[in-house]
């Protein structure tokens, strides 16, 4: 990149930098997320532009309920281990109270307050066991609970995409059966060469009927009549002269 160029793009940067901060800019952002809003929902009307959206906030249930799972996972692992860390620390006290216990027997103060001392650490460590435990057992049905919703909302939203998603196409179909049935009624060059023909078949029947009238009225078809009136006269005298001939 030569020199020339480099400030070239660095001059623009900052003429874009000042625009977009200037009440203009401001403006104009306004504007463009405007324009913008408006293109989001024509899309979203498209059975197309539905799924995307669709797909986009399925995501983001998917990517939520994966957290809350291994969330509830990581705190069941931590709420079992901390239940074998108090049933081990319950068969040790027994342990040590049998020891404790042989010890006074045996007249051995010394090592049973030594199994005493330790009696003791693990008395309090089993209290904060239990204590844990109970705030793991509320914090796991809680996790829980949450992943549960969680499941649940992404199924619905995923019944709910398939619902929206069929009826959208189903309606586009049906808008675009009527477009096209409008589009022939109106548009369609084969029914308006149709028109032509018939008014033209009307107009040919027109003339041809006017023809005929004025012929029937012309002096050459009254001359053809009276000849063919006057041929069919004599055609009957002579008929009636052969029958009186043969006595008929």
């Amino acid at each position: 990149m030569t020199n020339f160029m480099f400030i070239v793009i660095v001059v623009i940067v900052l003429a874009v930098i000042i625009l977009f901060g200037t009440v203009f800019g401001k403006q104009l952002r306004v504007k463009m997320r405007g324009r913008t809003d408006e293109m989001m929902r024509q899309d979203a009307q498209t059975p197309e532009g539905a799924k995307d959206y669709y797909n986009a906030a399925i995501r983001e249930k998917e990517e939520f309920y994966n957290r809350a799972s291994v969330s509830f996972a990581e705190i069941s692992g931590k709420r079992k281990a901390t239940q074998d860390d108090l049933h081990k620390a319950n068969k040790d006290i027994m342990q040590v109270t049998n020891h404790m216990n042989a010890c006074i027997d045996g007249n051995k103060d010394d090592e049973a307050m030594q199994y005493a001392r330790k009696k003791s650490t693990l008395e309090n460590k089993i209290n904060v066991l239990k204590d844990t435990l109970v705030e793991m057992k509320e914090a796991e049905a809680h996790q829980k609970e949450i992943m549960e919703q969680a499941a649940e909302e992404l199924q619905r939203l995923r019944e709910e995409k398939e619902q929206v998603i069929f009826q959208m196409e189903a309606d586009s179909q049906i808008i675009e059966l009527h477009q096209s049935m409008d589009s022939l009624s109106v548009n369609n060059e084969s029914e308006r060469m149709l028109e032509r023909v018939r008014e033209g078949a009307k107009k040919t029947r027109e003339r041809a009927e006017g023809s005929r009238i004025a012929y029937d009225s012309s002096s050459q078809a009254a001359d053809r009549r009276l000849a063919a009136s006057e041929r069919e006269r004599n055609a009957r005298q002579i008929l009636e002269e052969a029958k009186r001939q043969r006595g008929k």
